[in-house]
């Protein structure tokens, strides 16, 4: 206990959300957060009504990131504090820890007007600013209640039995010691840096082709699946692993000579290419690369980057992402003695925003487009429309389509034989798929967060319109431009902004972590425990504790059946979306499955049609079922001894992909193109969450 509070006076601490940490969004340059109405179409906004119980209309009052200030950070402290006094909900996450209603009161105002005194460091305006430029407003409630843990730990420790042991197995402030291994070796680290097709992730895969073992951490299945591909076309001997997938041929069979063979016999590949929460810190590696870095700062998901980062046995490990990750990555490097060699790459085709919108006019689509918006309702009305007003037929790609059905309708957008001439995409089109894009369209410059709608962000603005003029069009010149002419100086500063310094890494904490913080709780439930954990948690300023929401979600479904810690740990991270009735049932037969060790076969739980999808709404559930049989694959791969009908499963997922190409190849199509080319008010496309 006094080498770990020696360690915390020492370095400093924060809370669970540390740096605070969350997506970079860069200058949204908008006054506020408002909702699209959809009377009023994408041009005309009026404020979202936030149905949160707090005193401060956040949606409203939050200000873009030019406009963030101390006076601003202030008085959200002051409001929000008078919020936490007073709100049953925070009440309640305390009591959990065993505070009762008077103590509260008590120490919730002590704490509050320490906070507004300048006592707390965490929460002086000065250091909440850059903060506040990239959280979700909930999270800055959740900062509150685990500020105020800290504080009591230091001035109040009798109201929570033993918090400072709570605290102690709760530190996070050093996830690099939870890579011994890694440490006792030295790594060479080379960073990749440069806008979207320069060339520099292309440098980086040069390094697999060394005949050594290597490993490539990919953001996406996709990616992982091209890499892999591409390395066997090549005659290099590759595997992939994927959360629900693993590919590794018979190489004698198809003519390549793998790398060697371990102790037991088997065959060594060359190259891993896997998705990065899938990447081993077991085996030892000459070269590695980790894709998209800056994606190390995702709330979700950033975790898996600084993992990889930190825990890689490689002794050349190449970051590919965008220079704003660079002062980050050599900060976390410092820390462990490694130094950080950065290489920056220019666009290699000019990129320019138009100095002309579409005007709303459906006509002025041009083949090789990519019109952009961000919603699936959305894309399905924009491709209908374009189809009808112009006769170009048009591909699609979001994120709800599966990836091999994005690869298929990215190949009919690029063959030229085709007949699909127009892509309609989400920012699923900003990573990890390669087209033939002329002009980049954006139908809006606002996305739902989640929570409330948002400007995109500089980030995701740059790399979406860096689509454009890629993989050698017979455009030299990409083109990007808005749809509105209301949007295009707006989109013309984002392209020509640098995206914010990333501030913060995302961490996960280790099971074994949770698992000894459980045992201090043993009749507590699952969600309730992880809730406490991020509560109580301490984190180092360059870390920030990702956002678990949907693991949260899941632990609540799976609480009712006799899991073991350890078992719904691993659980909440399956690839299940509880916002689908059609998910959660399934969890819910696979929670029952793995607690009574019951077989669970894939045709006991989907039974697809043989007919393709005619409509959006059909498309839409058969991505549901591809989505809960991918769910059955990942299970099986974790839980082999129960969900055994593996074969079945992924023969039955290539049913549905198929099926579903073939339906997306009709849906909305129509014979002729109307005359009237402006965009009605009625049809107005707008952002909807």
């Amino acid at each position: 206990m006094k080498e770990i509070k020696e360690a915390k006076d020492k370095h400093g601490s924060s809370g669970a959300f540390g740096g605070f940490g969350g997506r970079s969004t860069g200058d949204r340059g908008l006054t506020g957060v408002m909702r699209l109405s959809p009377r009023l179409g994408p041009n005309k906004r009026q404020p979202y009504d936030s149905k949160l119980s707090s005193p401060i209309d956040l949606a409203q009052e939050w200000p873009s990131d030019a406009d963030m200030n101390e006076e601003f950070a202030e008085k959200l402290l002051d409001t929000q504090l008078d919020w936490f006094c007073t709100e049953k909900s925070v009440f309640h996450r305390c009591a959990l820890f065993g505070i009762s209603q008077p103590k509260f009161n008590e120490w919730s105002v002590t704490y509050a007007q320490a906070a507004r005194d300048g006592k707390i460091e965490r929460l002086l305006p000065k250091n909440l600013v850059s903060s506040l430029r990239h959280i979700r407003k909930s999270v800055f409630n959740d900062i509150l209640v685990n500020q105020f843990f800290a504080f009591l730990e230091k001035e109040a420790p009798h109201v929570v039995e033993n918090i400072g042991y709570l605290r102690e197995i709760s530190d996070l402030r050093f996830p690099h010691e939870w890579n011994a291994r890694a440490r006792s070796m030295k790594r060479r680290i080379i960073m990749h840096v440069g806008p979207t097709n320069s060339g520099k992730t292309y440098h980086a895969l040069q390094r697999l082709k060394i005949p050594s073992a290597s490993v490539y951490c990919s953001p996406l299945r996709l990616l992982a699946h091209e890499v892999y591909t591409r390395m066997l076309s090549e005659g290099i001997s590759s595997v992939l692993i994927t959360g629900e997938e693993r590919k590794k041929p018979v190489y004698e069979d198809i003519g390549i000579k793998p790398l060697g063979y371990n102790y037991r016999g088997d065959v060594s590949p060359q190259v891993m290419s896997c998705t990065i929460e899938m990447c081993s810190f077991q085996h030892d590696y000459k070269i590695a690369v980790i894709d998209e870095i800056q994606m190390i700062n995702d709330r979700q998901r950033g975790w898996a980057w600084t993992s990889a980062l930190l825990g890689l046995r490689a002794e050349e490990i190449h970051l590919c992402g965008e220079p704003s990750a660079v002062p980050l990555v050599k900060r976390i490097c410092a820390s462990i003695d490694e130094e950080v060699e950065v290489r920056e790459y220019t666009r290699l085709g000019p990129l320019k925003v138009s100095e002309k919108s579409l005007w709303g006019n459906w006509s002025n689509i041009e083949k090789g487009d990519c019109v952009v918006t961000f919603s699936r309702k959305e894309i399905y009305e924009t491709k209908k429309i374009i189809e009808q007003r112009t006769g170009l037929r048009c591909a699609v790609i979001y994120g709800g389509l599966p990836p091999e059905a994005r690869a298929k309708q990215a190949k009919l957008f690029n063959d030229p034989d085709s007949e699909y001439d127009v892509m309609v995409a989400s920012d699923a089109v900003g990573m990890g798929i390669n087209l033939n894009i002329k002009r980049v369209v954006f139908m809006t410059l606002s996305k739902w967060d989640g929570e409330v709608v948002r400007p995109v962000s500089v980030s995701q603005t740059r790399q979406i319109g860096g689509r454009a003029g890629r993989f050698k069009t017979s455009n030299d010149v990409g083109i990007v431009t808005s749809f509105w002419h209301a949007d295009l100086k707006n989109l013309d500063r984002l392209m020509h902004t640098q995206p914010q310094e990333l501030d913060a890494a995302g961490i996960q904490a280790p099971s074994e972590i949770v698992e000894l913080f459980s045992h201090q709780f043993p009749k507590m439930s699952f969600k309730n425990l992880w809730r406490m954990f991020c509560d109580i948690a301490t984190v180092e300023s360059d870390y920030f504790l990702c956002n678990f929401n949907a693991q949260e979600e899941i632990a609540d479904v799976i609480e009712s059946y006799p899991l073991s810690v350890r078992e719904k740990y691993r659980f909440i991270y399956s690839p299940v979306q509880t916002k689908h009735p059609l998910d959660v049932m399934c969890l819910r037969k696979f929670a029952e499955a793995v607690a009574y060790k019951k077989e669970c076969r894939i045709e006991d739980i989907v039974k697809l049609p043989d007919t393709p999808p005619k409509n959006r709404e059909m498309a839409h559930e058969f991505e549901q079922w591809h989505r809960v049989i991918s769910s059955y694959i990942w299970m099986s791969m974790n839980f082999a001894y129960v969900f055994k009908s593996t074969n079945e499963a992924v023969l039955l997922k290539e049913k549905c992909e198929r099926l579903l190409h073939e339906g997306l190849l009709t849906i909305g199509r129509t014979k002729r193109p109307k005359k009237n080319n402006y965009c009605d008010p009625e049809l107005k496309i707008h952002a909807l969450a």
